[in-house]
């Protein structure tokens, strides 16, 4: 018993000088360039108080056979911090609408003649956490919409690379390129004065063919004339209330994360 102490003694010393010797957690790789780049975009988007854009949305879908099918939609968003929001999704399979009043959560499936209502928190960040951890859900292009969008932006991002100045929208706009585990994504931002993002791609690693999600920002208003009751919701005299998407273990689909 008495060898055994110095011997344990020396085991523990190995251990610490072993763990101190570990070089620390590295951070994610990204160029300055497209850092840069990237925080004049999220300062830009942090200092609007109201936000609309139009975006044209194309998504891969992977049937079981192995099949990759395209469909296509187009998106209006209007944000107003920080606690009102509104979301109006057309196209193949789906006309939908979801309006947000700081107080309540509507989605309606207009197509379908159904509703829901949700219980929502004060903020729009609110709103979008909870509708992500509890019900799986991840609003089109939420990144843009929270308070901190770098912060959401850059979660689990390990490289990221500047490509050069391209076109997305017309626009000249700096092109970059992100890599995390489960996702590749390309953002490209406007240049200029107004450094918005024009276009998103990501790429699903996780899913067989790595299917691909495409959104272009055709239109911006940062100053809209927004019609009167554009939160709120009124639904149709044959249109028939349905209860919230139940609560799921993990997220169904996410755009980035």
């Amino acid at each position: 018993m008495r060898r055994l102490f110095p011997a344990l003694a020396v085991v523990a010393l190995l251990l610490a000088t072993a763990a101190q010797a570990e070089p620390p957690a590295k951070g994610p790789d990204i160029d300055a360039k497209a850092a840069a780049a990237l925080a004049s975009m999220c300062d830009f988007l942090k200092k609007q108080p109201v936000l609309a854009f139009t975006a044209e949305v194309s998504q891969e879908v992977v049937y079981p056979s192995g099949q990759t099918i395209q469909v296509n939609r187009v998106l209006d968003m209007v944000l107003k911090r920080p606690d009102k929001l509104y979301a109006r999704i057309t196209g193949d399979e789906r006309d939908r609408v979801f309006v947000y009043d700081g107080k309540i959560a509507i989605r309606a499936d207009l197509d379908k003649g159904v509703y829901a209502v949700l219980d929502a928190p004060p903020t729009v960040d609110g709103l979008l956490t909870l509708l992500a951890e509890k019900y799986g859900m991840v609003a089109p292009l939420s990144d843009f919409l929270v308070s901190d969008p770098c912060a959401a932006l850059l979660d689990n991002v390990q490289v990221g690379d500047d490509l050069g100045e391209h076109l997305a929208a017309g626009k000249a706009c700096e092109h970059l390129a992100f890599t995390q585990k489960d996702v590749d994504w390309q953002l490209w931002i406007e240049n200029g004065k107004s450094p918005l993002p024009r276009k998103l791609v990501i790429n699903d690693k996780e899913k067989m063919g790595w299917p691909q999600y495409s959104a272009t920002l055709t239109k911006f208003d940062l100053h809209p004339k927004l019609p009167a009751g554009l939160f709120t919701f009124k639904p149709a005299k044959d249109a028939r209330q349905i209860d919230f998407i139940p609560p799921t273990a993990k997220p169904i689909e996410a755009e980035k994360k």
